[in-house]
């Protein structure tokens, strides 16, 4: 096994110095798709501030107008300005790095998929087949929800009342769960909810960082060394602070480097209470030889969980960041709004690692992977293209491309799920007495115990083996813990779904994709 892990180790450097220096600018191309500011504004910039007309990258500038647009014509407009103006490069770029797996791989003589994720991707793939199937009746419940309220919002024009949602107001309902305004207005008003920044706004962006340490020392980690604090954590630049900064962390175990940023805010403290587990999942796994520092992403999942506790109104307020309980309708509202976030975001995950792994093993090819895509979309999501797609059309989303050569789309989708599993566990664990969406296992040396146990194996075991300690009648990905989670906001659906006589499921799309 340690062989194997050796081999696999030198990647693309069995293609050669020029090569593997070419498809390392292959990648780098992939993720100025989306800071490229090469976007012309919605209606020559009429909706911008001082309707400026300067041109726009999708990151941050569209992306925030997907976070606030109300105008469905507007959020079709960027959709499709985007892919226009990067089909070719995207395409270019991204198939000569799928080529170049390909090629290493029949050098190396070892499966591509194998080189790709580091594990056995067809296991993998079963696994999350499995999650997706327990998933699919809650997915289409709240699918069917969001339909009726977009039909209700923009016609029949733009919303068929029976098929697949438009992909561009599918984004929206993403972007915005959380805005007021959103889909959920009707019911759960967003003022009925707490500002979440009025619980750090008494902190700076080190005490945050503290914060998050703290968490993983309630359970038994040591503290961070004074030599982590000194070299290993960066300091954001004071002199112009960017409100469009985000955590970053640098794995190269056994060190892992971690740069914070000034802007103070709910979401980066979550941020670095999950970039802490890569920090301390480093520690547990650095006596180990470096060929064995690969830890099958669990990682991801451990913050995941960590950031679910973290979280919680429980936590919260034991904690003395929230001054006042929430009440059972801001819990509530709380909780459908995490569960559009997540429900909504696993099958996209789902498809965009089910498109990869048919494109390296050649079961499409770059001609016909945009007709593939799109079938994917609507069997596993219910989403159709805003219109009709042309010949040569790549119409994958920036998110796609982002640490693409790191599968960061299956991680995603393995530390949503995973990260509910080891929840529930940790919380099981701890005692926890009630509903699971408010639980909170800060301070539980059990959980401390358990996951040094998990992290201290690195990838010297089997992924189920290692993932068994801290579920010890593990059978894989399953959702039924997310569910457990969400059961009062799948009930809500269930009840609003059958009182509207919704359809549950959908048609199929009518949009040509060539």
């Amino acid at each position: 096994m340690a062989l194997q892990e050796l081999r696999t180790a030198g990647d693309l450097f069995v293609l050669g110095d020029d090569y593997f220096s070419s498809v390392q600018m292959n990648l780098a191309a992939l993720q100025t798709l989306s800071t490229d500011k090469d976007i012309e504004p919605y209606l020559g910039g009429a909706n911008m501030p001082n309707e400026d007309d300067s041109p726009l990258a999708y990151f941050p500038d569209i992306q925030k107008i997907v976070q606030s647009s109300k105008d469905a014509d507007e959020l079709k407009y960027y959709w499709e300005a985007w892919r226009d103006k990067n089909q070719l490069w995207a395409s270019l770029n991204f198939y000569t790095i799928v080529q170049s797996y390909q090629r290493a791989a029949k050098i190396l003589e070892v499966p591509v998929h194998k080189l790709w994720y580091r594990y056995d991707s067809q296991e993998m793939l079963q696994q999350m087949e499995q999650a997706m199937t327990e998933l699919r009746p809650a997915y289409q419940q709240l699918h069917a929800f969001v339909r009726q309220e977009l039909h209700k919002k923009y016609g029949s024009d733009v919303v068929n009342l029976n098929g697949p949602i438009p992909d561009h107001l599918f984004q929206q309902v993403l972007e915005q769960a959380w805005a007021s305004g959103s889909i959920l207005e009707d019911y759960y008003p967003r003022a009925q909810l707490p500002e979440f920044d009025e619980y750090v706004s008494h902190l700076t962006a080190k005490t945050m960082v503290n914060e998050s340490e703290n968490f993983y020392t309630s359970l038994g980690f040591e503290p961070l060394s004074a030599e982590f604090h000194k070299n290993q954590l960066k300091e954001p630049n004071q002199d112009s602070p960017n409100d469009d900064c985000r955590p970053s962390i640098f794995d190269l175990t056994p060190h892992v480097y971690l740069m914070y940023c000034e802007k103070v805010s709910f979401r980066k403290l979550m941020q670095y209470h999950s970039h802490m587990a890569r920090v301390y999942y480093a520690q547990q796994k650095s006596h180990l030889p470096s060929y064995y520092f690969k830890a099958y992403n669990l990682e991801f999942a451990v913050g995941e969980a960590v950031v679910l506790s973290a979280s919680s109104p429980a936590h919260l307020t034991g904690r003395r960041l929230a001054k006042e309980v929430l009440s059972e309708t801001a819990l509530m509202s709380r909780l459908f709004r995490m569960a559009i976030h997540t429900i909504l975001s696993i099958p996209l995950y789902y498809v965009h690692t089910k498109v990869m792994h048919d494109l390296l093993n050649d079961t499409v090819d770059m001609d016909t992977v945009n007709k593939h895509y799109w079938r994917l979309m609507e069997q596993h999501a219910g989403i159709e293209a805003p219109s009709d797609r042309s010949e040569g059309a790549i119409d994958f989303p920036y998110k796609f491309y982002v640490n693409i050569d790191q599968s960061f789309q299956t991680q995603k989708f393995i530390s949503e799920v995973l990260g509910y599993q080891f929840y529930r566990e940790f919380c099981k664990k701890s005692y926890n007495r009630g509903p699971l969406h408010n639980c909170d296992f800060y301070g539980s040396l059990a959980v401390g115990n358990d996951l040094k146990a998990m992290m201290s194996l690195g990838s010297t075991k089997p992924w189920k083996q290692v993932v068994g300690k801290i579920l010890p009648n593990n059978t894989g990905l399953s959702s039924l813990a997310l569910l457990e989670y969400y059961q009062p906001v799948l009930d809500w659906l269930n009840k609003y779904n059958k009182d509207a006589n919704s359809k549950i499921g959908w048609t199929a799309s009518k949009k040509k994709i060539v």
